[in-house]
């Protein structure tokens, strides 16, 4: 990371670009510091940062590679400076500085008032101009954040942003390993390569000491200073708690880690089953050689509960990737920077399958002002990162109506297929009554204790009933068996008295879910191929004559 962001600050200050914003987590910020010290060193720039915790320019020295942090005394650096005063100081100095304002962007919230906001605007760009016209580059200011996403979106568009990269997969053992003082071995590397993949450098130590600090290894257990005894249960309870400690720091950014333990197969849709085969092998090895291009994603349009999200849940175990779920209402509302930092943070976990449910929310305009510049940035970063994506990151979408979606994302090119997710034909009801059945009544697990009459009479009172509603009545048939301590044998009777208990999407919005399918259809393929079960509704004319 050292080389790569002094490669980029050498770029920006070869094209005598002034002003550059380097984001980076709060748990790198150190780090970072030093980087940019040792960047000013290499160019005989001395190195000042400001903030608002001490409001004056201090001296950044790195003795021994530990920060030291030292006021200037000069007649230009008072005793306590505001912000605005500090940008007089760095424009009035005569010698060649690095200067880093850190975070000034913290003090934005929604009621500072909007001349403040404005006047450090104003001052950046007066800043950037000023710069701009020397003769000679002789100072060059880092605006160092870890929340980028409250710049002001006039100065994203005039300031360069660099974001400090997560570690590659294979860079994290080496963290690991000159952490906790140890020698991995291949399969060791492999697992907890995987384990810590997405986590900046920082967190995968703060992971391995919590570790260490959780399952009361202690420290040192020998000569070597070890932090702990090698042995392979130690590296896979690392690898366990890694793995979980992920999954939390990835929770508080508005990322999920979706379990897939006893996620057991979903009725139906065979074509949207087939397809994800096919995309299992376009991952393959095989594909690379062939030259087959990575897959890059689906959208799957129906009404709610028919069954789109376990799809993806399910699609993402036989792939055999982790699930990563995206929370769309965050995004909608913090903006494009936001979802950059997301998709660096998911493309450094693959391969995995990154979901977005209701994807159509992130393209919505804000119901106060009505202003979309939030949902416009966000097309952008999507359909770019769609586009150009090179990563073994396959994307599911899930949403209601294919027309919320700006047509820019539904042409070819951005997502390899769209299928209209509908109401489970006879067949498909057939076998999800089958799955959630054979949970509660072993019967149903090798054999059929239904007759086809029964069957039909079923299959016949559910139709245009969803998946969710499906298991609602089986779930509730077994709670009443349970409650009056019967044995749980589900029969016909029992799914009947259940269904009239229930009353369907698809009886209580009948016109807006007819118009959904009618519109979607035109654009989307079926997930299921046609029914040709002998429960299949037969065909009849317009006077209601059965057709052959």
């Amino acid at each position: 990371m050292n080389l790569e962001l002094s490669h980029q600050l050498d770029i920006f200050l070869q094209a005598k670009i002034p002003v550059i914003c380097i984001n980076t987590p709060i748990k790198e910020r150190i780090i970072t510091i030093k980087n940019i010290y040792n960047f000013s060193a290499k160019k005989g720039l001395n190195l000042n940062l400001w903030n608002h915790g001490w409001e004056i320019f201090k001296n950044v020295e790195c003795p021994n590679n530990k920060l030291s942090f030292s006021p200037i005394y000069d007649t230009l650096n008072s005793q306590t400076q505001d912000i605005f005063t500090a940008f007089s100081y760095l424009l009035n100095c005569s010698d060649s500085r690095c200067f880093i304002l850190e975070n000034i962007f913290d003090s934005f919230q929604e009621n500072t008032p909007f001349l403040f906001q404005t006047k450090i605007v104003f001052q950046i760009t007066n800043v950037y101009y000023e710069l701009c016209q020397k003769q000679s580059l002789n100072k060059i200011l880092i605006l160092l954040t870890n929340e980028v996403s409250k710049m002001p979106h006039s100065l994203q568009e005039l300031v360069p942003i660099i974001s400090t990269p997560l570690p590659e997969v294979s860079e994290i053992p080496g963290i690991i390993q000159d952490f906790l003082k140890i020698q991995l071995n291949k399969d060791d590397i492999s697992s907890l390569g995987t384990a810590a993949s997405g986590l900046n450098s920082e967190e995968i130590r703060s992971g391995c000491a919590l570790a260490c600090a959780s399952l009361k290894w202690e420290q040192p257990l020998n000569k070597q200073n070890k932090l702990f005894e090698y042995s392979p249960t130690n590296i896979r309870l690392l690898t366990d708690y890694l793995q979980n400690y992920k999954a939390e720091r990835f929770q508080s950014m508005g990322l999920d880690l979706i379990s897939q333990d006893g996620l057991s197969e979903f009725g139906g849709f065979d074509l949207l089953k087939k397809f994800i085969d096919n995309v299992k092998c376009d991952f393959s090895p095989k594909a690379r050689h062939a030259n087959i291009p990575l897959p890059k994603g689906c959208l799957l349009v129906g009404p709610p509960g028919t069954g789109k999200t376990l799809s993806a849940r399910v699609s993402a175990k036989i792939l055999d990737f982790p699930l990563v779920s995206v929370d769309t209402s965050n995004v909608a509302a913090i903006g494009a920077i936001y979802l950059k930092q997301l998709i660096q943070r998911v493309e450094a976990c693959a391969p995995c399958l990154l979901y977005f449910d209701e994807f159509d929310k992130l393209f919505d305009a804000d119901p106060h002002s009505g202003d979309d510049k939030n949902s416009k940035s966000i097309l952008a970063v999507l359909l770019t990162w769609l586009q150009d994506k090179r990563s073994s990151v396959f994307v599911m979408a899930t949403l209601n109506r294919l027309e919320a979606l700006p047509p820019e994302l539904t042409r070819v090119g951005r997502f390899d297929e769209i299928f209209w997710v509908g109401f489970p034909q006879a067949n498909e009801r057939k076998e999800i009554l089958t799955l959630h059945l054979s949970k509660f009544d072993p019967r149903y697990k090798h054999g059929n204790p239904l007759s086809e009459q029964e069957w039909r009479q079923i299959l016949n009172k559910t139709i245009n009933c969803t998946g969710a509603e499906l298991a609602r009545c089986v779930d509730k048939a077994a709670r009443e068996l349970f409650y009056q301590n019967q044995e749980i044998e589900i029969g016909a009777k029992e799914l009947l008295e259940q269904r009239e208990q229930i009353v369907p999407l698809f009886s209580r919005d009948t016109d807006r879910i007819l118009a959904m399918e009618n519109k979607a259809k035109h654009f989307s393929q079926p997930a299921s191929s046609p029914d040709t079960s002998i429960f299949a509704p037969s065909l009849q004319s317009y006077w209601g004559n059965k057709l052959k």
